[in-house]
């Protein structure tokens, strides 16, 4: 996918692990993520009715069925959220100077098991 921005750049969206790209899960949402987790995957799987590899692969639709996609322009830095109909809808950012990686990782914070 390639998303035109308005400043002239063009956002290229064909891999993953990118730090301008984000999941946006609407608050309204996300206890519904984790109970769908909780009675679709967890407790299935404890029962012995799920195995291991579709634990996996059904824990990452439920995340994903809930979730909308984000870019932000790394030399603007506007936001182009997908919309409830499925187009992108561009927000500016406002003063300076404004954070161009809002989507970028903490990876110094993500805990590994």
């Amino acid at each position: 996918m390639k998303i035109g921005c308005h400043c002239g750049e063009v956002i290229v969206d064909q891999t993953d692990n990118l730090p301008f790209k984000g999941h946006l899960i609407p608050d309204q949402e996300w206890f519904t993520n984790y109970d769908s987790i909780d009675d679709e995957v967890i407790d299935p799987l404890v029962e012995g009715r799920l195995d291991k590899k579709a634990a996996y692969r059904l824990s990452r639709l439920i995340i994903s069925r809930l979730s909308r996609l984000v870019w932000q322009c790394p030399a603007c830095g506007r936001l182009y959220v997908e919309g409830l109909d499925n187009q992108l809808r561009c927000f500016l950012p406002e003063g300076e100077p404004f954070d161009r990686e809002v989507l970028r990782s903490r990876q110094n914070q993500i805990a590994h098991d």
